[in-house]
Parts: C-alpha cells; structure tokens; sequence
C-alpha cells in the first residue's frame, strides 16, 4: 500500500471515529442539560471524570501495554487541559440558558479564532482570504445572533468564551512536539478536568469564590452540590462512560490523521445538536439561524481548505527544493 492509500485509510478511518465521538457527546449534552435546573455544573463533572477515570484505568489494565498513564509534557498537557475544561464549562452554562443548536453554533467560531491567533501569537502567515474568510463568519455568527425574541446576553458571552479557549486550547496543541498515546492523552484531560472541578468546588464552599445569581447559567455554576439518586445516578454513569469512549474517539482521530484532514467533520457536531435539540425539547431553529449556520459552515471550511493549500504548496516546494540538490545524471 503506498504511502498516500494509507493517509486516506487514515484520513476515512480519523473521520469516522470523529464523527462518533461527536454524536456520543451530543447525548452528554441533553443529560447535562436535564442536570443544569438541579444539580452544580462542577459537581456534574467531579463525578463524571471519577466515573470516566475509572474506565480508562480499567483499559490500561485490560490492554497490558506499556502506555505511560501521565503525559510526557506535562506544563504543556495541564495548560491545554485547564483551557479545555474552561472551555467545556462554559460550553455547558451556555446550555443551560440557550438552545444547544445556538450554543453549538456560536462555539464552532473556534476556527475563526484559531485563524487570528494563528497569525497574531504564533505569527503565521495568513492571506486576505482567510482573513476574508474570518470576515465572513463573524457574519454569519451576528445572523444567528439577530433579534428572535429574548437575547440571553450572558449566555452568548459563555459560548464565545467556550469558543476561545478552545482555539487557546488548538494553539497550544500545535506546540507539542509529537503526539501522546490516545488513551493518555484522553486519561490527562479527564483527570484535569475532575480536579479543576473539585477546586472550584472547594473555593466557594470555603467562600474564597461568591457567586449568587437567579440566572440559569450562573445558577447551574454556583448551586450547591445535592445528593444524586435514583434516574440521575444512571445518568450520571452514562455521562462517564459518554467522557471516557468520547475523549478516546477525539484523541485517537487526530492521532490517526492529520487535523486539517478531519477538523471539517467536526461541523457534524452542529447536525447532532439539532437532532437532539429537536427530540428532547422541541427546539426549530429559525430561518435566520440555519442561514448564520450554513454561513459560519462555509467560511471555516474554506478557511480549512486555504490551509490545505498552503500546507501541500509548501510540501511540493520543498520537494522541489530537494530535487534540485540531489545530483543530477
């Protein structure tokens, strides 16, 4: 098999697992939703990481290989979990406010913000067309954002927070060297993510931290935490085992293929929340939020097309540079 059969068997294979991955956490996203008028957002994840924790560490007895537990860059891994636990937190208190295929919507602007930072902190070069590109979806984000009714301005303000420290947490990914094992990388992020719940936790049980608020987001952060029975209790081991194959499919999908092969698959994410949205709530998403969509949609995938570009020009450039040291017969 050449060398080029086998990265499109990797590029089909990173974007299936991709795929299921996200329609996984869709699920994650209606449980926690049902949890955000009852329970506290970080207790949720306490015990969803201890539940997802438990079966990672499970698979590391089971596989019998000798697969580091913790990640060989630490600094690097702790800073990019922080970011992504900051990132799903305010993911979620979005959620409890605003309808998922909104919140999803505004949170995939990650792409436009990866572009920027690309060219602000790691000083890339990027072309009026990505630029343009970043122009365009900005637009189409102020479409679905238009007057439908009640603006949930704090909400919206949670899912653009979600939306850049992401892309914080993509820049930073581009700093490691090579790649963890998946399952390491997916058991780091996890545990990050409990402990960094069960901090906060403890800073406002202590009253370092005062948060007091009738809003819905503010109030699935700052609630205190309750005893979890019954339904819940099984939705709370659903949630853990949705993190722990979830993270798994994420880590491994980009570790099989390459990221500007498979991050445009990451958009099917937005077709899962509607399905969900539609199913548990009855959520249709207006005329104006399905043209922002498909604006937002077609800007990132031309960003992500620009940069194909860019990366198979400079590929060919180089081999052309190699060719002409070689000697000549």
């Amino acid at each position: 098999m050449t060398t080029r059969s086998v990265a499109t068997a990797n590029s089909t294979n990173g974007a299936i697992i991709l795929v299921f991955g996200l329609f996984l956490f869709s699920f994650q996203d209606v449980i926690i939703k049902h949890f955000s008028d009852h329970l506290s957002v970080l207790q949720v994840v306490f015990y969803r990481g201890l539940v997802a924790m438990m079966i990672i560490l499970t698979l590391f007895i089971v596989m019998r290989q000798h697969i580091p537990l913790l990640s060989r860059r630490p600094p690097l891994m702790l800073a990019r979990g922080l970011l992504g636990f900051c990132s799903y937190t305010c993911y979620y208190l979005a959620v409890a406010a605003m309808p998922l295929a909104e919140v999803v919507s505004i949170t995939f602007t990650m792409p436009l913000f990866v572009t920027a930072m690309s060219a602000l902190v790691l000083r890339e070069k990027v072309g009026l067309h990505r630029w343009g590109a970043v122009v365009v979806g900005f637009i189409g984000v102020l479409i679905i954002l238009s007057p439908q009714g009640e603006f949930n301005a704090l909400a919206v303000a949670f899912a653009f927070g979600a939306a850049i420290s992401y892309a914080c947490h993509s820049i930073i990914t581009r700093f490691l060297g090579s790649h963890d094992y998946p399952l390491t990388i997916a058991f780091n992020a996890i545990a990050i993510f409990t402990l960094a719940s069960a901090a906060l936790s403890l800073a406002m049980y202590f009253g370092l931290l005062n948060i007091s608020s009738d809003h819905p987001s503010l109030a699935f952060f700052s609630r205190d935490w309750a005893p979890v029975q019954g339904f819940d209790l099984l939705l709370i081991l659903a949630i853990g085992i949705i993190a722990a194959v979830g993270f798994f499919c994420l880590s491994k999908a980009y570790c099989l293929a390459e990221a500007s092969a498979i991050a445009p698959f990451e958009f099917s994410y937005i077709l899962w929340a509607v399905m969900v949205g539609y199913i548990f709530w009855s959520e249709v998403p207006g005329l104006t939020t399905i043209i922002g969509v498909m604006v937002l949609g077609g800007s990132s995938l031309y960003i992500g097309y620009r940069e194909r570009r860019a990366q198979r020009l400079e590929y060919e450039s180089g081999r052309s540079r190699i060719g002409e040291l070689l000697p000549q017969e």
